[in-house]
C-alpha cells in the first residue's frame, strides 16, 4: 500500500510502515500539536476528567503502557481483550499493545459477561482491559467475573477510580515517570486486531485484521476525503467496527490530524464538541444529519466542517437527504459492509447518496486509481433476484475461516445481499434475513431464538425483527408458554440479565403465539410468525 508522500512524516523509511511507527514519527515531527482529545462529558459518565494528548504525550503514554505489558510477561502474539469507550485511552491502549507485539481483541461496550465470555472461549486472551465505570455500569467488575471463569485470562487492567481489588490501574502507569522508548515487538504476532461479527447460524465470528489491511482502510479515507494535518476528525464510532476504523485510528495517524473522540452519542454534547473542537471532518447516521440540517448547526459561524459523512449501517434505510445549502461541507457516504470493511465514497451530488457498485470501487485521487474494494454477487439468487455480496481487496480481511473463508478467487461473504439496480452497476443492498443489527453490531437471529427458548417458562420461542430508522432494527419475542404459565416481558428480561446477556438482545415486546413455525430443517419461518399476528 502506498500513501501520498506529503501525508507521511519523516523518519527511517527503510522500516515497515506500522501504526505505532507512524505515531513515533508524528511525535518527532509534530510534538506539541494536539493528537487526541476526550469528549467533554467524560467526567459526567464516570470516566474522570477530560484529557487531551499532544503527539509527544501520546507517544510517551504508549511507551509507558507497552512497557507495563512487557513487565507483566506478555510476549509477542499474546492477545489483549480491550473493552474501552471512545476516549483517548482506546487508541493509546491499542497502539501500546501493538508496540509490545500483541494482538488486540476489540470488545464492544454493549457486551456483557455472556458475550465477553463467549469471545474469550474463541480467542483465549491473556488479559482484559476496561474502565471502572461507564454511566451506571461497573465494567471492571464484570471483566473480573469473566476472568474468574476463563482459564486463559491471567490479568485484568483498568482505567478510572474505584477499580476492584486485583485490577491493575493503567492510570497510574500513565502518570508514572517517562518510560524509555520501547522497540516495537513484531515477532510472533499474527493479526493486529480482532473484531467480531455474526452470520446466519453463527452467533460469534472473530474477524482477524492485519496491520496492512488496517492501514489500507485508513488510506482509503485519507485519499477519498483529502485529509491532512490541519484536519480535526470528530469520531463518534468506537474502534470495534468498520465505521470507527474508517473514520478514526489509521486516518488520524496517516494524515497527522487531531482525533477528537465522542462516546456515547449525545446530540447536544456532540454539537458542542463539533463546534468547540473546531471539527473539520465527521460522520453520523443519516437521520442525525437531517437533524443537524434542521437545527442549522452547519450554518453557525463557529462551524468548521469541510467533510460530512452519512453512515449507512442498515442497507435498507432510505432516509431523505438533508437540504444543506451551498455553504455546507462536502458530503460522503460510509458503508460498513458486513463488519469487514468501511467503504468510503465521496458524493458527486448532494441530494443522492453514492451507491455501492458492482466490480472494483476505484478511488481517483491525485492521479491514483487504487482499488480498495471489489464486489461480486454469488450466482445463486433468491426469488427477488438478490444474491450474496462478496468482497475482496486490500482493505478486506483475508485471515478468515469457516463461513468467512475466502473462495478460490479471494472473495469473502459480507453478510449482505444485493442485486443490480436500474442505473449502471449500482447495487441495491439488503441484509441477510437471518441477521439483525443494533448499534453497529451484527446478531444472528438463531442466537436470540436460543436465548429466548432457554427461559424455563416457555415451551418454545423465537424472535422476529422490524426495521428501525435510528438503530437499525427492533426485535420482538414470539413465545409459546407452558400451559397455565403467566409470562411477562419483565420476567424474560430479568432471566436474560441474570445470565449476563447484553441488554440490546432483550426483546422490545413479547407476543404469545400458538406455535413457532419451522421448515423441515428446523429453521424458524419468521414471516409465518408475522402472519399469526
Amino acid at each position: 500500500m502506498t500513501f501520498p508522500a506529503e501525508s507521511l512524516p519523516s523518519g527511517d523509511l527503510s522500516l515497515p510502515l506500522t501504526a505505532e511507527r507512524l505515531l513515533r514519527r508524528r511525535a518527532a515531527q509534530r510534538s506539541g500539536v494536539t493528537a487526541l482529545a476526550d469528549p467533554p462529558n467524560a467526567a459526567a459518565l464516570g470516566l474522570g476528567p477530560t484529557r487531551a494528548f499532544t503527539y509527544r504525550d501520546a507517544d510517551e503514554a504508549v511507551d509507558r503502557l507497552a512497557a507495563c505489558f512487557i513487565a507483566f510477561g506478555f510476549v509477542p502474539g499474546d492477545i489483549l481483550g480491550m473493552q474501552l469507550p471512545n476516549l483517548a485511552i482506546a487508541p493509546l491502549t491499542m497502539l501500546a499493545a501493538w508496540r509490545a507485539g500483541l494482538t488486540v481483541a476489540a470488545l464492544p461496550m454493549l457486551w456483557r459477561e455472556h458475550e465477553i465470555g463467549k469471545a474469550c472461549q474463541e480467542i483465549a486472551p491473556k488479559a482484559l482491559v476496561g474502565v471502572a465505570q461507564f454511566g451506571e455500569e461497573r465494567y471492571a467488575e464484570k471483566l473480573c467475573a469473566v476472568a474468574a471463569e476463563q482459564l486463559s485470562v491471567r490479568f485484568v487492567f483498568g482505567f478510572g477510580s474505584g477499580l476492584p481489588d486485583g485490577v491493575t490501574s493503567l492510570d497510574e502507569v500513565l502518570a508514572g515517570t517517562s518510560a524509555r522508548p520501547v522497540a516495537a515487538g513484531e515477532q510472533g504476532r499474527g493479526a493486529a486486531l480482532i473484531t467480531f461479527t455474526a452470520r446466519a447460524g453463527f452467533p460469534l465470528l472473530p474477524v482477524l485484521h492485519s496491520e496492512e489491511e488496517l492501514l489500507a482502510q485508513g488510506a482509503m479515507t485519507v485519499l477519498a476525503l483529502s485529509l491532512d494535518r490541519k484536519d480535526v476528525i470528530l469520531n463518534p464510532y468506537p474502534l470495534t467496527g468498520p465505521a470507527g476504523l474508517s473514520l478514526g485510528l489509521m486516518p488520524w495517524l496517516i494524515s497527522g490530524a487531531t482525533l477528537a473522540q465522542h462516546h456515547p452519542f449525545d446530540y447536544g454534547v456532540f454539537v458542542d464538541q463539533l463546534l468547540g473542537a473546531g471539527a473539520t471532518v465527521t460522520a453520523l447516521p443519516a437521520s442525525v444529519l437531517t437533524e443537524l440540517d434542521q437545527d442549522a448547526v452547519l450554518r453557525r459561524p463557529t462551524c468548521c466542517l469541510r467533510r460530512l459523512g452519512a453512515v449507512w449501517p442498515s442497507p435498507e434505510q432510505d432516509t431523505p437527504p438533508p437540504l444543506f445549502d451551498g455553504a455546507a461541507p462536502l458530503l460522503f457516504d460510509l458503508y460498513p459492509l458486513g463488519d469487514l470493511v468501511g467503504l468510503v465514497l465521496k458524493r458527486e451530488a448532494r441530494n443522492r447518496r453514492e451507491a455501492v457498485r458492482l466490480g472494483p470501487a476505484r478511488l481517483d485521487a491525485e492521479g491514483s486509481d487504487t482499488v480498495f474494494v471489489e464486489t461480486k454477487l454469488k450466482s445463486h439468487r433468491d426469488a427477488e433476484g438478490f444474491g450474496e455480496l462478496l468482497l475482496r481487496g486490500p482493505v478486506v480481511p483475508r485471515s478468515l475461516a469457516g463461513p468467512l473463508a475466502a473462495d478460490a478467487d479471494g472473495f469473502v461473504t459480507s453478510g449482505l445481499w444485493a442485486k443490480l439496480g436500474t442505473i449502471g452497476l449500482d447495487l441495491h443492498l439488503k441484509r441477510d434475513p437471518e441477521l439483525r443489527r443494533h448499534g453497529g453490531i451484527a446478531i444472528a437471529l438463531s442466537e436470540l431464538d436460543d436465548l429466548y427458548r432457554s427461559c424455563p417458562a416457555f415451551l418454545d420461542a423465537a424472535c422476529f425483527v422490524l426495521p428501525d430508522p435510528a438503530i437499525g432494527d427492533r426485535v420482538f419475542a414470539a413465545v409459546l408458554p407452558h400451559p397455565g404459565e403467566a409470562v411477562t416481558l419483565e420476567a424474560l428480561h430479568g432471566f436474560l440479565l441474570e445470565r449476563g446477556v447484553a441488554p440490546y438482545k432483550l426483546p422490545d415486546k413479547l407476543l404469545v403465539v400458538k406455535h413457532i413455525p419451522r421448515d423441515s430443517d428446523g429453521r424458524v419461518l419468521r414471516e409465518e410468525i408475522l402472519r399469526q399476528l
